[in-house]
């Protein structure tokens, strides 16, 4: 099929404690609090400017043209939000030691949209708050879940949004983006998601959130980061993600020359799980993930 179906999950995140923030999602549900603990919020001062996921204690994974002239002093990263109704007590912030974005991020593609944040102090895991792994290359995705922490004013209470949209692949993505004013190229360090016939979507405003692979038990795999877009949840316009298993070496040997650090985990998933059980998917619904037909190895 010209797009293969899969469970992704779009999460939304507003907090009006923290200033103000726009509406970005289309098509979202409420999800439950602590469903993504790997969600963080990026802020420039008081104001929301992209999410990102948190890889290990110390590291954060983000988008490259979030933080174009911006120095570290400016940000500030929060963990464990959940809506924009009052700060929660599993909230916290750190500050931002440095700022790392691909040397050969490309402003005009979007190629190599990749950053990481190093954050001013390591955070302890809980409940709400945790890590997220990464996938290896050449890995085959079956259930996609999409989550991404995104901009602005979203009517009270600001509730962490989920919605599913669809995996395309490359040369599909190409065909369906080609003929659009502002399109460039679809490239190996990318992968493209949305809706057919339209109505969801990401990437008006989401940059830095993560792309999230389940293999349908309880384990969980970031896949994507959100890069780009064309128009807003329009009808065979799929939005753009980096390929996050492109990037293994750059991640793994950028954080290996700090002192002390922890590294991510880059992991493969088996499908389906050896235990046979399924985890839910955050929905209105609250099922069961169903396989569909699975996305090519890319």
């Amino acid at each position: 099929k010209m797009w293969r179906l899969m469970c992704v999950t779009l999460a939304l995140l507003a907090f009006f404690a923290h200033g103000p923030i726009y509406p970005r999602v289309a098509g979202g549900v409420n999800a439950p609090q602590g469903a993504w603990p790997w969600m963080v919020s990026v802020h420039k001062l008081n104001n929301h400017i992209c999410g990102g996921s948190l890889i290990t204690n110390e590291w954060v994974l983000s988008a490259a043209h979030c933080f174009i002239g911006l120095g570290p002093y400016y940000l500030r990263v929060y963990m464990g939000m959940w809506t924009q109704a009052l700060v929660q007590p599993e909230e916290i912030m750190r500050n931002v030691r440095a700022i790392y974005t691909h040397k050969s991020y490309d402003y005009n593609t979007d190629n190599n949209d990749i950053a990481l944040l190093w954050l001013s102090s390591p955070v302890s895991v809980n409940l709400h708050i945790k890590q997220i792994k990464t996938s290896v290359p050449n890995i085959t995705y079956i259930d996609d879940h999409f989550v991404c922490l995104c901009p602005e004013n979203l009517p009270f209470p600001g509730i962490l949004q989920e919605a599913n949209v669809f995996v395309v692949d490359n040369v599909q993505c190409h065909e369906k983006l080609k003929n659009l004013r502002t399109y460039t190229r679809i490239t190996d360090n990318m992968l493209c998601a949305g809706v057919p016939a339209g109505g969801v979507d990401t990437a008006c405003g989401d940059s830095g959130g993560p792309l999230l692979t389940t293999d349908g038990c309880s384990q969980w795999v970031q896949s994507g980061i959100t890069s780009s877009g064309y128009g807003c949840a329009q009808p065979n316009t799929p939005a753009v993600y980096t390929r996050v298993s492109q990037y293994q070496t750059w991640i793994t040997d950028l954080i290996r020359i700090h002192p002390n650090q922890n590294l991510p985990q880059f992991v493969t998933l088996s499908f389906p799980c050896s235990s046979g059980s399924r985890s839910k998917i955050i929905s209105h619904t609250d099922t069961a993930i169903h396989i569909y037909t699975s996305l090519t190895t890319y």
